[in-house]
């Protein structure tokens, strides 16, 4: 009797035909998964948007207010909660904090989720040792939590009354919080790597997964956290996404704004 099988010819053109497949099929895939995932998040960034609108309604119409330690007042603020916490009667449950996209086990300042809170001291934040809940004069590491989620610096120390929602012209275009790698955005600082770049891209949102000293490496193959875009939530509470080219303050020519300059003129030399 004659025996039949394949021959090896027919065997390596299956395996190329399945190994083409897959290739094509696999960056399918994960695209389906980001998008539950950005799903998620958006969720996510509604909640914690929509507890901001309602703690401002509880406070005469003031966002929830914490002093950048190095800015006049600070650190003195420190000792107050950190906006996470001072929402945690709006939001209820601490896992909206965390965005299932982020490959980020942390955040800054708000210290590590993974780690042993008080070891946390050693990543400094300034003279002030530690992160929010980690001052010396606090020791609150129930106040340490993770959030993938930064807010808006600006509004943050009520720069130039923007703590005020009467304060804002345009609050649906506004940006309160935003998929961040640290827990404050800054709409400020030129070509600094916490701040912007020179055409106006507020870089913690645009690139919430990366950090650099290196400016030159902050590129399209880093940016975003979903898709190459980032979720922002607004002043009037709601969210979108939008991609990281987009992610550019109004006053060097993009479609966000996040600071007075943003919504009226300004001096050339104001907030740079």
């Amino acid at each position: 009797m004659r025996r039949y099988g394949f021959t090896l010819i027919e065997l390596l053109v299956v395996i190329a035909i399945i190994a083409i497949l897959a290739a094509i099929l696999f960056p399918v895939f994960s695209q389906a998964r980001e998008k539950a995932r950005q799903s998620q998040c958006t969720s996510n960034s509604r909640n914690i948007s929509m507890a901001t609108q309602q703690y401002a309604q509880d406070y005469d119409e003031r966002f929830p207010f914490w002093r950048t330690p190095c800015w006049v007042g600070g650190p003195a603020n420190m000792y107050a909660p950190p906006v996470p916490i001072a929402q945690d009667a709006y939001v209820r449950n601490r896992q909206v904090w965390k965005c299932p996209s982020t490959g980020r086990d942390w955040s800054w300042p708000l210290a590590c989720a993974g780690d042993d809170p008080v070891a946390n001291r050693n990543r400094g934040w300034w003279s002030c040792g530690g992160a929010y809940g980690l001052h010396s004069a606090v020791r609150r590491t129930d106040w340490i939590i993770f959030t993938s989620y930064g807010y808006n610096e600006f509004v943050q120390n009520d720069s130039d009354s923007y703590g005020r929602i009467p304060r804002l012209r345009n609050p649906a275009e506004f940006v309160i919080w935003g998929d961040s790698e640290c827990a404050f955005f800054t709409p400020w600082g030129m070509g600094n790597n916490w701040g912007v770049t020179t055409q106006g891209h507020v870089v913690r949102l645009a690139w919430p997964e990366y950090w650099s000293d290196n400016f030159a490496t902050y590129t399209d193959a880093n940016a975003g956290r979903h898709l190459k875009g980032s979720l922002l939530a607004f002043a009037d509470g709601h969210s979108k996404w939008y991609t990281w080219q987009q992610i550019r303050m109004a006053r060097y020519g993009g479609p966000l704004r996040f600071m007075r300059c943003d919504e009226e003129p300004c001096s050339p030399s104001d907030w740079r």
